[in-house]
């Protein structure tokens, strides 16, 4: 999974909302920085895998022609 690291909460929905609309399967979280109090909050995301092979099988297609 990829990650990208936005700090304020509407940006990460917003951002979210996107990834969603382009069949990505997404997650949020956080992570304490070392050494503060302070967290660092995330994005997770990664292509769903039905259409990761519809676009494996369109290359391969074109790839052909």
């Amino acid at each position: 999974m990829d990650r990208i690291y936005i700090s304020t909460e509407a940006d990460r929905l917003t951002v979210a909302a996107i990834l969603v609309k382009n069949k990505y399967t997404v997650r949020q979280g956080s992570r304490r920085r070392p050494g503060t109090k302070s967290y660092d909050y995330f994005l997770e995301f990664e292509l769903n895998p039905e259409e990761a092979e519809k676009i494996a099988g369109k290359q391969d297609k074109e790839g052909t022609k």
